[in-house]
């Protein structure tokens, strides 16, 4: 039954990042649409690329911030 459960959690976490990278891209390609300029669509995809980041290093990221923050309360 865990087993089940892992499999099924994995699934999720796969489907939330590739929706993540859909919608960056659809973000990038809106950005493009509306304003037909390099500036803001290079703007886009430079978020798009950090928030993909984010949430492709989640476990590293919350280990380093509770790191931090252990660091400095203590």
């Amino acid at each position: 039954m865990v087993d089940i459960l892992n499999g099924f959690l994995s699934d999720a976490l796969a489907l939330v990042k590739l929706g993540m990278a859909l919608m960056a891209i659809v973000f990038v390609l809106m950005t493009w649409v509306r304003t037909r300029s390099l500036v803001p669509t290079l703007g886009a995809l430079l978020l798009g690329a950090v928030v993909i980041y984010g949430v492709n290093n989640y476990d590293f990221l919350s280990q380093q911030v509770k790191e931090d923050v252990d660091e400095h309360s203590g």
